[in-house]
């Protein structure tokens, strides 16, 4: 998807583009794509080229939502536009590994992740004026979440992501057939940075809540998730 931004109110003046080549992605992985200068009318002065990252995200309990920013990539800083110029600017950059996923058949697209470029003109930062991601769960995230679903557990509705101050986000399972006495579970993944990652898990249960962390080693691959799951919470 393309998004044009004019560096001038007025016509003529030059334009922006950033244009994603991978937009559908993991938290980890990186994002390639270039923006596209072109030069208007005449000749014109630019303070900065910037990338944001950014996602929405509640704050206040959830009584509202806002754009956090999750990471920024400088693309130039400033510079003259020459008129008539096509300049095409490549860049990569690095999903953090706490970017919120919201491309799954359970999310519907939410929470919203996008790309703003940032010209230094105040534009609004929401997500109507950007290029928006499809985030795909970890590798990780991906198996634990279908190791529950295999025991009967499966996503209900959009993840919240929370930003206070780093982004954060909770899945919400919900049992598929009757009987159990746990009205719902609800997991957040968070990575130490050092190959080892946690699924935190909280149960709501008939007696009360409670937490339990299922560590995730670099050789996680290796281990059998669903089992895992049934030895540490008793079924």
């Amino acid at each position: 998807m393309l998004k044009s931004f004019f560096a001038a109110a007025d016509s003529g003046g030059a334009t922006v583009d950033t244009r994603l080549l991978n937009p559908r992605l993991r938290a980890g992985e990186t994002l390639r794509g270039e923006v596209v200068v072109s030069g208007g009318a005449v000749d014109q002065d630019i303070a900065r080229i910037a990338l944001l990252l950014l996602a929405e995200a509640e704050r206040g309990g959830g009584e509202r939502r806002e754009a956090l920013t999750l990471a920024s990539l400088p693309v130039s800083g400033p510079c003259r536009i020459p008129a008539a110029c096509q300049w095409r600017l490549p860049f990569q950059l690095t999903l953090p590994e706490d970017t919120p996923v919201n491309c799954h058949p359970a999310l519907g697209g939410e929470p919203l992740v996008w790309i703003h470029t940032d010209l230094a003109l105040n534009r609004p930062r929401d997500a109507g004026g950007g290029d928006r991601l499809q985030v795909l769960p970890t590798r990780q995230a991906e198996t634990v979440l279908r190791a529950f679903s295999s025991l009967g557990w499966e996503l209900s509705g959009p993840a919240r992501a929370t930003g206070s101050p780093v982004c954060r986000q909770w899945f919400e399972l919900r049992p598929r057939d009757a009987g159990w006495n746990w009205n719902g579970i609800a997991l957040t993944f968070v990575s130490d940075g050092r190959g080892v990652s946690h699924a935190m898990v909280e149960i709501d249960a008939a007696d009360g809540e409670h937490c339990l962390s299922l560590r995730m080693e670099p050789d996680w691959e290796d281990r059998d998730w669903e089992l895992e799951i049934r030895a540490r919470l008793g079924w």
